[in-house]
This record gives structure tokens, sequence and C-alpha cells, in this order.
């Protein structure tokens, strides 16, 4: 019995876990944010935080949010088809980094 390169290299253990449906595998993945956080303006961290936001800034922070909403949706261009997997989380409370 003569060994093939398939036989020797198991690409199985190198897949990824990438989320399918009916089995398609999703080529986009993205998470979107959503909710409404109310700062304590008697909170001398939220009143440095609210002070930190600035129009066009970049402020980084520890978000703690559920996910709300997951889904897969399917697209064709062409020949080509794409599926795209993705997530809604509601963000539930933040803090700056």
């Amino acid at each position: 019995m003569h060994e093939t390169a398939d036989d020797i290299f198991d690409a199985s253990r190198y897949a990824l876990p990438i989320p399918a449906l009916d089995g398609l595998k999703a080529d986009k993945l993205s998470v979107s944010l959503t909710g409404t956080v109310d700062l304590d303006r008697t909170s001398v961290d939220d009143l440095e935080l609210a002070e930190a936001l600035r129009l066009g800034g970049n402020v980084e922070l520890l978000v703690r949010a559920s996910v709300a909403v997951k889904r897969f949706t399917h697209a064709t261009r062409g020949d080509d088809q794409h599926v795209a997997y993705s997530a809604t989380l509601r963000v539930t409370s933040l803090e700056a980094a």
C-alpha cells in the first residue's frame, strides 16, 4: 500500500470552527453593539468618562453586553455566494479601561 500526501497530512486537525448553517460556512463575521448606559452625574469616574468623550475621538472602554441576536444571511452575486454571520450585543454596562 502506498501512502499519499492526504494520508500523511491530516488537514482536518487545522480546521477552524467557522460558524456554519445548512452546510454553508460564513465568509464574513461581524458584531454590532446597541443599547444605552446611563452615567451617574454624581460619580467622579462617570464625569471623567463623559469629559473624555470628544467628537471624532477614540475612547478605550471595558464593555459588558448580553447577546441579543445571532443570525446568518445569504446573498448571491453572479456565480458567487456570500454567507455572513452576525451577532448583536446589547450593552449592559461600561467603564473606562
